[in-house]
């Protein structure tokens, strides 16, 4: 008796496990792999997470160095006066408000008929400059990049690339509700090698040259190899007022 139920003791479990193996292999997703658009997708939002990482630590970093600055000049209006201009100084410069010059890179962008003709995407780049300029920029913030502009628009926290249709024409690309006319001219100041080496792992060149598009991507190591305009667009809060308790 007791063997007897050991067997079916035995059969109970093995039917069990092997129900429960056949709903996880049944529930696992069809195919070996993920679409490379999702794999691309998800490099894009880890290396945007980790840029978001980065300037957050930075801040607590700035915060922190605020702090014992403020408590170092309590007491002294003169010192509290020069503590509070070089914050509004630092503030300007995070906020992109003032110009900034150092090591950096240009990327020229501009149609080439020269460049080889395919029908599929020849002239696809008019109809999405938007989004590649878009991809361009974000990569570059999120490997090394500290300021960019596009034909001297700055990019700020509130900016915007957009391309916009008119009646009866093409569509004109627009930073900061500002029209800007080929060819693209993005500079960046940053870490020069890990900007040229994120552009060169996503083949922007080469992508750019299936849709007629000449890419020129030019290094400057020196001090003041690019300069970035401060932004002079108007900023969020431009026209708020003071409303007064009722």
């Amino acid at each position: 008796m007791q063997k007897r139920g050991f067997l079916w003791s035995l059969t109970g479990i093995s039917t069990v496990v092997g129900f429960m193996l056949t709903v996880q292999i049944s529930s696992r997703p069809q195919g070996a792999s993920a679409p490379i658009s999702s794999y691309v997708d998800l490099r894009t939002e880890i290396q945007a997470q980790m840029q978001e990482n980065r300037i957050l630590t930075d801040e607590i970093a700035k915060q922190r160095a605020q702090l014992v600055q403020f408590e170092a000049a309590q007491g002294r209006q003169s010192d509290l006066l020069k503590a509070l201009q070089q914050d509004k100084q630092n503030v300007d410069r995070e906020a992109g408000l003032t110009p900034v010059s150092g090591p950096g890179i240009t990327i020229t962008i501009q149609f080439d008929p020269n460049l080889p003709y395919y029908d599929k995407t020849a002239g696809l780049f008019d109809e999405i400059a938007d989004q590649e300029i878009g991809l361009i920029v974000n990569q570059l913030f999120a490997n090394g990049a500290t300021a960019i502009a596009i034909n001297g628009q700055r990019l700020v926290t509130t900016s915007s690339i957009r391309l916009v249709s008119s009646l009866g024409g093409p569509a004109s690309l627009q930073v900061n509700t500002v029209p800007i006319v080929p060819p693209y001219v993005i500079n960046a100041v940053g870490d020069v090698d890990r900007m040229m080496a994120v552009l060169t792992l996503n083949n922007v060149q080469a992508e750019l040259a299936t849709m007629q598009e000449d890419c020129i991507i030019t290094p400057h190591r020196d001090q003041k190899g690019v300069t970035v305009p401060g932004y002079v667009g108007r900023l969020p809060g431009t026209w708020a007022k003071e409303v007064s308790g009722s």
